[in-house]
């Protein structure tokens, strides 16, 4: 592979997701970044100005003249724009029928929340939601960037789909061989609801967007199988990882038994009410105290399990925090004694392997982990060794128990945890960086096996 600094080649990554934005779709983009001119490869990103509704607090490790950021719009901001009452619309603006004022805004908030069940349907949502508005801005400019460039590859990160969208049209006008990435499934998205025939015509825009790519990578074994089976194409798997770097720094323990959860949920898949039964029957039966262990959430939408704690008794138990940036998030992962992994406990569920978990493999703590037994969740904990998936209370109850006193006697934790260093290390961002660029080096030579 060529490593010489007058040799690299250059790929373009098209991501709407890129740093600063606080998004882990963002964070494996930009590490890819950061580390693909160690193996030969100098990217460009066009991304966006910012992502709405998003912190900007992620640090950008690539320097800013390699990323060309334009304007975007969803249709769903148009439409809110139209839909949400402006407070400097003056009286007169009202109009007067029967004596009664009516208000029109209103009025289309109501229409808009009659046709829920039409615009909830994932192939209508994804038109209103993702950034549409963005794909003629992001042609033009990664028109401009082919002509200043000798670019070799063209890479897009998924979601959103405007993202293949935009690499698809690049492909087409100049040529250069494309390779698509999936962090999570389009249209065979076992999250979303199937409505027929919707779900048809989204199979089918995939499909068709994605005609003509060289390759596929996704990030799970299971989830390559299904883009193997849809798309006929080579798929390989690029695990989702850690950065060692962002790992380096020495954070002194809490004192007393930490179980930390960072990041944000999924309304209706992520249950933490196993955990919190299990907290209040310890409690209940005197084997805990509140000055002996503490739960803790940082992040934005934790709304939901504010009542189920209080519906638990355990309020002495947990605490709750708003967003942190990721470089404090780290420190709160490492500061305690237990990280807390939750996700979708259903076999439709089995191909998920979020980023998330990475990072926490990355922090070197013990896993506690609320998930499908026997998916990819369940695979990547045995083979690293660095935690366990507990789902029925009385389980739940055991392993604190078992944590809770080789904490108290030992000062760590034996049980459940025997990580494997060298398996760990192929979790690395360097190491994904490393097959990426050796797969952009099998596509520019046209040796596709």
């Amino acid at each position: 592979m060529q490593t010489g600094e007058n040799m690299k080649r250059k790929v373009l990554i098209v991501s709407f997701l890129f740093p600063p934005a606080e998004n882990i779709g963002a964070l494996r983009v930009g590490k890819l970044a950061k580390y693909l001119p160690e193996f030969g490869w100098e990217p460009i990103i066009l991304t966006v100005n910012k992502v709405q509704d998003s912190q900007q607090t992620m640090p950008l490790e690539i320097a800013e003249p390699e990323i060309k950021r334009t304007p975007y719009f969803t249709y769903y901001s148009i439409a809110a724009k139209w839909l949400i009452h402006d407070e400097q619309i003056s009286e007169p603006n009202l109009t007067q029928q029967g004596g009664r004022k009516k208000n029109p805004w209103k009025i289309n908030a109501n229409a808009l929340r009659w046709t829920k069940g039409f615009y909830s349907i994932p192939i209508i949502s994804r038109w209103l939601l993702d950034p549409m508005g963005w794909y003629s801005y992001a042609v033009k400019a990664g028109l401009e960037i082919v002509n200043k460039n000798n670019i070799d590859i063209i890479y897009s990160s998924f979601p959103p789909s405007t993202s293949h969208m935009i690499a698809s049209r690049l492909h087409r006008q100049t040529k250069i061989p494309w390779v698509a990435e999936f962090r999570d499934p389009w249209s065979m998205n076992r999250y979303l609801k199937e409505t027929q025939p919707f779900h048809l015509f989204e199979v089918f825009w995939e499909k068709r967007t994605l005609k003509n790519c060289e390759y596929i990578v996704d990030v799970s074994e299971t989830l390559a199988k299904v883009q193997r089976k849809l798309h006929s194409k080579n798929t390989i798997v690029i695990p989702n990882g850690f950065d060692e770097a962002d790992y380096s720094e020495n954070v002194p323990p809490i004192s007393k038994f930490c179980i930390t959860y960072t990041g944000n949920i999924i309304v209706g898949k992520t249950d933490p009410s196993p955990l919190f039964r299990a907290l209040a029957e310890l409690n209940q039966e005197k084997k805990i105290t509140p000055k002996e262990i503490e739960l803790r959430f940082f992040g934005n939408n934790f709304q939901p399990f504010s009542s189920l704690i209080d519906d638990y008794g355990i309020k002495e138990y947990v605490k709750i925090f708003g967003f942190v940036p990721l470089k404090k998030s780290i420190e709160k992962q490492k500061e305690s004694t237990v990280l807390l992994f939750m996700s979708w406990n259903d076999p439709r569920g089995a191909g998920t392997l979020s980023g998330k978990l990475h990072e926490y493999i990355g922090a070197g703590k013990p896993i506690l982990a609320l998930s499908l037994k026997g998916g990819e969740i369940y695979n990547l904990l045995q083979e690293t060794g660095c935690g366990v998936i507990v789902n029925d209370v009385s389980e739940i109850k055991s392993v604190l128990l078992k944590w809770l006193k080789e904490f108290n006697d030992e000062g760590k934790i034996i049980s459940f945890y025997h990580p494997n260093k060298d398996n760990i290390k192929k979790y690395t961002r360097r190491e994904q960086a490393r097959k990426l660029a050796e797969l952009f080096e099998k596509v520019h030579s046209n040796i596709i096996e």
